[in-house]
């Protein structure tokens, strides 16, 4: 029993160690160097929304920033039932009114080409209607445009309000290392992917690789996305948007969270690169088998139950690292992490048989595969 419980224990540290390796090199929108000149490029923001009046009132006066102005900035109203459209006029925003859903194709791939179509500046912005940009964001990213071999791509800080949304802190952190961007290898992995709530990609690598066409069908645009880029020949980097962008993304129920996250969950795990899925899959399985350990207290030894106990330490640290770095999650999220962590197994399980036995996902009321 003790041998057991040893070699036990000790595959649990090596995949805490895995955790680390995943987020070695963890890194956020870089501010301009000292009396590095200001960028020249024109900005076209796009903003896909669908019944986004609430959001709105939040992303638009954000995106008036005094260090830099966007060239224009463009709302796609994709067949909204509230006020979408009349609030983004009133805020300076040129509002296209999206055309209907056409087959094969689903929303925001829609939404987003039909905003590129409109907009005339030499780099595109594409932003998720539930964002908002920090002071000096915009000035932070339009800077990035000095790299143009590459495209960047930023996952917003994760700002929570109500303790239901304390819930999505694997998701967020699972959805951060499957990007397979801030491994050791940082930029230079294979299969780097791209963030889909904030894209900054130029006019010429958008229209190369043909826009959102090539994934009109798909969920997650971005992860697709990244694979025609790749093939071109640029370079897929990733952020953190601490400081730069933050998002809300549930604030209405928990029904919503749970619905949000599974509409994407499972075909985020297909496309995730197979490193990243078998590294997460690693460190995923070491945090559950601390949990199991605590039950061998009973008859562990003296020195096995400090490791037992000092393995599950490990673990609250470690991901009270990783959630603030995604968002202002709470430390208990931390300390009880197999909470979250059962959560996340829940959601993403249900998913997963519902899309065996042919069910689809509500979202914003449209069925999604």
């Amino acid at each position: 029993m003790d041998l057991f419980l040893w070699i036990f224990l000790s595959l649990v540290f090596l995949c805490w160690i895995f955790g680390w390796i995943l987020s070695a090199r963890f890194r956020t929108v870089p501010p301009l160097a000292p009396g590095a000149p200001r960028p020249l490029v024109k900005i076209s923001i796009i903003i896909p929304a669908r019944d986004e009046e609430e959001n709105l009132s939040r992303l638009l006066p954000s995106l008036q920033d005094k260090e830099f102005a966007a060239h224009e900035i463009i709302v796609v109203n994709d067949q909204s039932a509230d006020n979408t459209a009349g609030l983004a006029t009133s805020l300076g925003a040129k509002v296209i009114d999206g055309k209907p859903l056409p087959a094969g194709w689903y929303g925001k791939p829609w939404a987003c080409r039909q905003g590129a179509g409109a907009a005339t500046g030499d780099w595109f912005l594409f932003l998720d209607a539930d964002t908002v940009l920090e002071a000096g964001g915009l000035l932070r990213i339009a800077d990035l445009s000095n790299d143009p071999s590459s495209v960047h791509s930023i996952c917003p800080y994760h700002r929570v309000r109500y303790l239901y949304e304390q819930l999505s802190a694997f998701f967020n952190v699972i959805m951060i290392l499957g990007m397979n961007a801030f491994t050791l290898k940082g930029s230079g992995a294979k299969q780097v992917g791209l963030f889909g709530q904030a894209l900054f990609i130029s006019r010429e690598q958008y229209e190369k690789v043909g826009g959102h066409e090539p994934v009109k069908h798909e969920v997650l645009e971005n992860f697709h996305l990244s694979r025609f880029l790749s093939e071109a020949g640029y370079t897929c980097r990733c952020y953190l948007g601490r400081g730069t962008i933050w998002m809300r993304m549930f604030p209405t129920n928990s029904s919503d969270l749970v619905a949000g996250w599974s509409k994407g969950i499972v075909s985020g795990a297909d496309n995730t690169p197979k490193s990243a899925l078998i590294g997460i899959s690693i460190w995923l399985s070491g945090l559950i088998m601390s949990v199991i350990a605590l039950a061998f207290i009973p008859l562990a030894s003296v020195a096995a139950l400090y490791v037992i106990l000092g393995l599950y330490l490990l673990g609250v640290i470690q991901s009270l690292y990783l959630l603030k770095n995604a968002g202002n999650f709470s430390v208990f999220s931390a300390l009880f992490f197999p909470v979250g962590l059962a959560f996340y197994q829940a959601v993403f399980f249900r998913a997963l048989r519902r899309r065996k036995e042919g069910g689809a996902v509500q979202w914003k009321g449209r069925n999604v595969t």
